[in-house]
């Protein structure tokens, strides 16, 4: 066995001061661990896509840095009286850790009124192939692998007004792991996140904080499932999605007219939502071919990186 270093802040790649997507941990020369937790209330009726959907969400922290999941753990707030429901969630979400190579290995519960689920996952990865989400270059193409609208449906049928059957197009992307090949990883991608809660322009805001660069995004690209914008004309509206248009259009330039309701889905929270990868523009055309042949066949390049003045917004819409 490898000798490994002792502990020590130097050894700690990243944290929380760039709202990276996960913590790693540099072992030795060859070796850093990604480590991650997530959890979720239900966004679906039935328990075992409930736990898939949460597993996966879980999971992604540890693709969008480059790495593999090793280990996860269960975390689990319910109600003792609906535990038939919490051994499907648990399925769910092991079959989920097991496609994904990993091993469930355990797990904490505590009793509560409303259900919640997810997991602590520890993943590996080469200290030098860590992929951050603040690496972005100029002139690099921005793709994303699945479409947007995941918070739009999901509320949609907590609310009743759509049926389990107008959601299976959202639920397949949702439940659908963000584990891409290594073919995909050892292309020059210059950075990735993936999006989740605070939608695809709070993401690319967090791509772009505190660097000289901007992103150009063309909104005819951006994949939208099917039905999200007709829901949310009909003012069916997380209130995360709300608060993520408050909190980040300031950074946000409209060169072209787009109405509120489609102008929402670029600020909707998402649950397991897509990878956004930022990669040299010679091999973009190479990464969307691999991500089709893996299953991301909604993947489109959205838009692209360019310079930013001081006075520029940071993201501008054409």
């Amino acid at each position: 066995m490898k000798k490994l270093n002792h502990i020590s802040d130097t050894n700690l790649l990243s944290s929380f001061e760039n709202n990276e997507d996960a913590a790693t941990y540099r072992l030795s020369n060859d070796m850093a661990v990604v480590f991650t937790t997530d959890f979720i209330t239900p966004i679906v009726d039935d328990p075992f896509t409930f736990g898939q959907i949460a597993a996966a969400n879980a999971l992604s922290d540890i693709f969008a840095m480059g790495g593999k999941p090793l280990l996860a753990l269960n975390i689990v707030c319910f109600p003792a009286d609906r535990l038939d429901e919490l051994e499907e969630i648990i399925r769910g979400g092991w079959e989920k850790v097991k496609e994904a190579g990993a091993i469930v290995a355990g797990g904490h519960s505590v009793k509560d009124n409303e259900p919640k689920y997810g997991l602590a996952v520890l993943g590996l990865v080469h200290p030098d192939k860590i992929i951050r989400n603040n690496k972005c270059q100029e002139g690099d193409s921005l793709i994303l692998t699945k479409p947007l609208g995941t918070g739009i449906i999901s509320t949609a049928l907590k609310a009743g007004e759509i049926t389990v059957s107008d959601t299976q197009e959202a639920i397949s992307w949702m439940t659908k792991l963000n584990n891409i090949s290594d073919a995909i990883l050892k292309l020059p991608v210059n950075s990735m996140t993936d999006i989740t809660g605070f939608g695809f322009l709070g993401h690319l805001s967090e791509m772009l904080k505190d660097s000289e660069f901007g992103a150009d995004i063309v909104i005819d690209k951006v994949p939208i499932l099917k039905g999200a914008i007709d829901l949310s004309a009909r003012d069916i509206i997380p209130g995360g999605s709300l608060s993520n248009l408050k909190y980040f259009s300031c950074e946000v330039e409209k060169r072209i007219e787009l109405d509120f309701a489609r102008e929402i889905l670029f600020y909707d929270a998402q649950t397991s939502g897509g990878l956004l990868i930022s990669i040299e523009e010679k091999d973009a055309g190479q990464l969307l071919k691999l991500l089709k042949e893996e299953g991301f066949s909604e993947s489109r390049m959205v838009g692209n990186i360019r310079k930013s003045g001081a006075s520029d917004k940071k993201i501008r819409l054409i």
